[in-house]
């Protein structure tokens, strides 16, 4: 398993200790991942710096000086300082951390056995990986123009089911059903989603065990995942972050909040190409 050293600028110990319960602690694991403060560096590979600490900054500058650029992830409690692409808001550092991670890794080992050059169009990360997965022979401009975004929605109860599949549908996306956790599994094994939702409470197999079977999969590991719960308290939100999945929702389920998630989701899959979205049938609305 290959590993990378993250070195941390000005992370509190609140936040630092989050980070190493993810990446100590998720399953099926990618990378192996050594946290390391900035004093005590001898490596670099990913930085991992608060944007908003006083000391950050200039850690970062003797880092660099000492190892040279590494991929830098930012935290702060809007997401939006700090140079992208990699920026997270602090209270889904638990949700996003490790993915973001993994992005880099790839990146990086890719970078090492000198894979060849994707073209300027195509699309990158959990895009591509998701287009991969068709027909080897289908060009990813045929996959753009044929296939509109899909969407899986995994809850015991038709109410919920059909309301999210009716929401979906004004956006664009086609929504297919299931009521369990076996019916999901049979439907991701034969079909491509785009985006996942989960009920964390349901008979039988609950929602974390399903995501967990989820991105454990190769070929589903990178599709978005928004668990729906009606309970939202730190541990289960850390629950659902070992689990792999991308965000959450609360029931009952505000519409806009809805919209606005999926969005959110959809954009950072597409790497925030939304006229590739665009040319998959999505329809951004305007919520205000």
């Amino acid at each position: 398993m290959a590993g990378f050293v993250i070195v941390m600028c000005g992370v509190s110990g609140k936040d630092a200790r989050m980070v190493e319960i993810v990446v100590s602690r998720a399953p099926n694991i990618k990378y192996k991942y050594e946290l390391v403060q900035a004093a005590n560096a001898s490596r670099c590979d990913i930085v991992l710096l608060d944007a908003q600490a006083s000391t950050a900054k200039g850690e970062l500058t003797a880092l660099q000086v000492k190892f040279g650029k590494a991929p830098v992830i930012y935290i702060s409690d809007d997401g939006t300082l700090g140079e992208p692409p990699y920026r997270i808001v602090r209270r889904t550092l638990l949700l996003h951390v490790l993915r973001t991670l993994d992005e880099i890794g790839n990146v990086q080992m890719r970078g090492v056995v000198a894979a060849p050059a994707a073209p300027a169009n195509a699309p990158t990360t959990r895009a591509a990986d998701a287009a991969s997965t068709l027909s080897p022979a289908a060009a990813p401009t045929e996959v753009r123009k044929l296939e509109p975004l899909s969407a899986l929605i995994v809850d015991d109860s038709l109410t919920v089911r059909t309301q999210l599949q009716g929401a979906l549908d004004r956006i664009g996306i086609k929504g297919q059903l299931a009521d369990g956790g076996q019916a999901a599994i049979e439907l991701v094994q034969k079909q491509r989603f785009e985006l996942i939702f989960l009920d964390v409470v349901m008979p039988g197999m609950d929602g974390y065990t399903l995501c967990r079977q989820i991105k454990s999969a190769p070929t589903t590991r990178n599709t978005p995942i928004v668990m729906l719960t009606s309970r939202s308290s730190p541990f289960d939100r850390a629950r659902g972050a070992l689990a792999g999945c991308d965000t959450y929702l609360t029931k009952p389920i505000d519409l806009k909040s809805f919209y606005r998630a999926v969005d959110k989701v959809l954009l950072k899959a597409f790497k925030d190409n939304r006229d590739l979205m665009t040319e998959r049938g999505y329809k951004t609305l305007a919520l205000g």
